[in-house]
């Protein structure tokens, strides 16, 4: 019943902040994903647009209704966690549980914003309690685990993980390597994941193999100069998504819980370890050699959170008075950066912000119907059919999505890398000699001579200021480059292309 109750009122207070705050510019993105299904796309595996496009078709092309997948997505992972800890912890752990989920800022945050990870998160979730219950000899459920893994990967690509994860568990717990390493059920659950695959490795390779250059080149982001650059800023991260407190708890976990020795809790800690190692190590990893996003480890934490729950409640039950001062600072910490988080007025109120606007994250959900009204203004100006254009997939997909009757807008990467864009767009034949208005925020000043490559006559327009006020009082958030563009000549990606 507690659980039903916590479960409940984070879902109701997620729906409602969801429809009060803007899009950010990867939701944006994602939406435009949603208008243009595909087995692929050129950032990542494809089940995050039938989400979208599923709730924005009940709901609507409004905020919440593309949030909406990311919350209902949530609350089936937090029902997962909850039903995993009960089975293997009992009912005190599953609680606490629940509970650390809904503070943790990685989730308390990330619930509402209708990225990969929700979707990857439920998905990942059904695959493991499938696994949990297989385990006990139901052997049908390992089919069903590989349904359930192969959306875990459709969802986002380190998806696959879970595959790994499952594996070292069964290598590790000597019980069930002798009962399940030797049969057929887990195997053959591998290949209904790989099956489900196979739709977008096809996708793939009928589109240039886009995605698998798209990963290199994000794999290398780093060179032999950067030296721990990025596993720091990895660590920091963590930090910031779990709070410093629970990140080096969640550490010592790693380290102690292969070591447990009394067998009836090994099987439990090795089953939740497996999973929280395998995405926490391979992420640091990468790190090692790369930048990575903070939100890539994400998997790790929803086994985590369970390893979490049983150490705090062992650290309390000692009655010893540092343990729960401990454990108290630890979780008020990480509700105090979920709710700077979500509300940073909190900060602003006594005069701490960043000094660079423009690093200020919480800054993205402000300002698109302003820019969508800009962009509207200035075709009218231009006049001839204007069509709109950007250098990335970020103002393109705010200015489409903020616009009435979400008009169609276009992208090119005037030597920049490409994005999902090239695929449903057709700029070198639809668009010849029609007019443009190209809005631009990056820090690239040069982009009116590259315009003039592709268009007969550009002219350099007003910027427009994106203000929020407070905290920020007379500096902009966003400054937007504003071109009016005349005579489009054509656009040929191969040649403009850079990266990928």
């Amino acid at each position: 019943m507690a659980a039903a109750l916590i479960l409940s009122l984070t879902s109701l207070f997620r729906f409602w902040y969801s429809a009060t705050h803007g899009l950010v510019q990867d939701e944006a993105y994602y939406w435009q994903w949603s208008r243009h299904l595909a087995w692929g796309y050129y950032d990542n595996t494809p089940l995050i647009a039938p989400v979208i496009r599923l709730f924005t078709t009940l709901l609507g092309d409004t905020q919440l209704g593309v949030r909406s997948g990311a919350i209902v997505c949530s609350f089936i992972a937090l029902s997962f966690i909850y039903l995993i800890a009960r089975r293997l912890c009992g009912p005190l752990v599953a609680l606490v549980s629940l509970l650390i989920s809904g503070v943790l800022p990685l989730f308390a945050i990330g619930a509402m914003l209708m990225t990969q990870d929700p979707v990857q998160l439920a998905c990942w979730g059904a695959t493991l309690y499938m696994v949990l219950f297989a385990l006990d000899g139901k052997g049908w459920l390992w089919l069903v685990a590989g349904v359930f893994a192969g959306l875990t990967a459709m969802a986002k690509f380190n998806g696959w993980l879970i595959v790994p994860s499952i594996l070292l568990f069964l290598v590790i717990e000597p019980t069930y390597r002798k009962k399940w390493l030797m049969r057929p059920e887990p195997y053959i659950a591998a290949l209904i994941a790989f099956a489900e695959f196979v739709p977008f490795l096809w996708w793939n390779h009928t589109h240039q193999d886009v995605f698998w250059h798209h990963i290199l080149s994000v794999g290398s982001r780093g060179s032999g100069h950067d030296g721990l650059r990025w596993f720091w800023r990895f660590l920091g991260d963590q930090a910031v998504e779990l709070s410093p407190l629970l990140l080096i708890a969640l550490i010592y976990i790693l380290w102690r819980a292969p070591k447990e020795k009394d067998p009836e809790k090994r099987f439990a800690s090795l089953f939740l370890w497996a999973p929280t190692f395998t995405v926490f190590a391979s992420t640091t990893l990468v790190s090692l050699r790369s930048k990575v996003e903070g939100n890539w480890a994400a998997s790790a934490y929803f086994t985590g959170v369970i390893l979490l729950a049983q150490l705090l409640i062992a650290l309390w039950s000692t009655g010893r008075m540092r343990w729960r001062v401990l454990v108290t600072v630890s979780c008020v910490l990480s509700i105090l950066i979920s709710t700077v988080g979500l509300y940073p007025d909190v900060l602003y109120a006594v005069g701490i912000r960043m000094s660079n606007p423009r690093q200020d994250r919480t800054n993205e959900t402000y300002g698109w119907p302003t820019l969508a009204e800009r962009a509207e203004a200035e075709q009218k100006a231009v006049g001839g059919d204007a069509f709109v254009l950007g250098a990335n997939y970020r103002i393109p997909s705010e200015i489409s999505f903020y616009t009435p009757g979400h008009p169609a807008t276009y992208c090119i990467a005037l030597l920049d890398r490409p994005t999902e864009y090239m695929f449903w767009q057709d700029l070198q034949h639809n668009l010849i000699g029609r007019n443009a208005v190209f809005l631009n925020d990056s820090d690239i000043q040069d982009h009116v001579n590259r315009l003039r490559q592709v268009f007969d006559r550009v002219e350099i327009q007003p910027p427009l200021l994106i203000y929020r006020n407070p905290p920020y009082g007379d500096r902009p958030i966003r400054v937007i480059q504003v071109y009016r563009c005349f005579g489009f000549k054509g656009y040929d990606q191969s040649v403009w292309q850079s990266g990928w």
